[in-house]
């Protein structure tokens, strides 16, 4: 067995109405002032109403909401110094991948100051936030446990992630009921996210032995779970294991990395505004059919582990039918192509420029990527 590093943070509460654990938390962590990150849908819930009234009862905050559906480093900025300026000792996020991030960033502004554009990149942030307490109300980017937070440069049209343990979150609570609201294609969007998130950490040249048993069952769990909760949004057990799924994910994202299909997106969402889990699901399958050169018996044994009928098939038939099968899986969630958001395909060019800058996850990816690899990817997703 190769020798390997695996972070694991934060404290994880998972269950329904689990949410209600967050007094206790907040009197363990002694804030005396909480800085709350919801987005607009969520904050105006009879759901939100009640956690803040179960927070109001035993420490002040403050309520931030301005959240967009891809954050930008201007929102970011303005998110942390609210908290800094109304003296928050603490913050809480409660919504999807976009108010995590936007909620973990703003903990290092509140005692960094400075920009968030200035800790975008690998370990640039020089000290901790404030503690972080993250509710996810999507099964989506694992945010709540993993230690990056992605806002797009404007200006540049551009994303950047902050890579910083000092985002790690101190404590997660996966209450499932929260997920129960969410419309159909969101659903979808964050569902496909997590499922990236899962195979591209498992297929990862960081990959390791214990990322990969996680990984694995990130994938088997949203696989089988993610159509259910899309056809069905009241399913309370299909959103309890989404939810558990991408929590998985996350983990092996954090510990394992993610590939080119993120490299390759990124810049469709800085750009062109393609949603993020959209742009990775829409992509998928055409980086593993150009990696399968360098992971047939990896995907050949996720193929197997995900459908009994392919058990006699070798590794090579089985990853060429996962190819197939996730193309099939896609057409469920209605996922468009690049044509469908008004990309011109003259722009393959500078946009497999941008993804080749993103470089973590190329050079994380299992087979050596060119950029005229990535415009056909372009190509064949058009």
């Amino acid at each position: 067995m190769k020798r390997f590093k695996f972070l694991c943070k934060p404290e994880v509460i998972y269950g329904v109405d689990s949410v209600l654990s967050i007094p206790d938390i907040i009197k363990k962590i002694k804030c005396r002032k909480i800085l709350i990150v919801v987005d607009k849908f969520f904050s105006k819930t009879d759901k939100f109403a009640k956690i803040k009234s179960i927070i109001g009862k035993v420490v002040d905050f403050v309520v931030f909401d301005k959240i967009e559906g891809e954050p930008t480093t201007e929102t970011g900025d303005e998110c942390g110094y609210f908290g800094k300026e109304n003296g928050c000792d603490c913050v809480i996020g409660i919504g999807g991948g976009s108010t995590l991030d936007t909620a973990k960033g703003a903990s290092i502004i509140i005692t960094n100051g400075g920009r968030i554009r200035d800790y975008q990149g690998i370990d640039k942030v020089p000290s901790p936030g404030v503690p972080k307490i993250m509710v996810p109300t999507t099964a989506g980017t694992g945010s709540e446990v993993t230690f990056t937070a992605v806002f797009i440069r404007k200006d540049e049209k551009k994303k950047g992630g902050i890579n910083s343990v000092y985002l790690y979150p101190e404590f997660a609570i996966l209450d499932p009921s929260l997920t129960l609201t969410l419309p159909p294609d969101i659903t979808a969007s964050t569902g496909l996210d997590a499922l990236c998130h899962g195979m591209e950490s498992f297929l990862s040249r960081k990959a390791n032995f214990l990322t990969e048993i996680i990984s694995l069952n990130a994938v088997k769990i949203i696989w089988k779970n993610l159509p259910v909760a899309y056809s069905n949004g009241n399913d309370l057990k299909a959103r309890e294991n989404m939810l558990y799924g991408s929590f998985l994910a996350g983990i092996g994202l954090a510990n394992a990395g993610v590939t080119a299909v993120h490299s390759i997106s990124y810049p469709l969402g800085g750009k062109f505004g393609v949603p993020h889990g959209i742009g990775n699901g829409l992509l998928l399958p055409y980086v593993l059919e150009f990696n399968l050169p360098e992971i047939k018996e990896k995907l050949g044994f996720l193929a197997k582990e995900l459908n009994e009928e392919w058990k006699d098939l070798s590794f090579e038939e089985a990853s060429v039918k996962m190819v197939e099968e996730i193309k099939n899986f896609l057409e469920v969630f209605k996922i468009p192509r690049l044509r469908d958001f008004g990309i011109p395909s003259e722009s393959f060019s500078e946009l497999a420029e941008d993804a080749l800058k993103v470089s973590v996850p190329i050079e994380n990816n299992p087979r050596s990527i060119s950029k005229q690899d990535i415009v056909e990817i372009y190509r064949k997703a058009y």
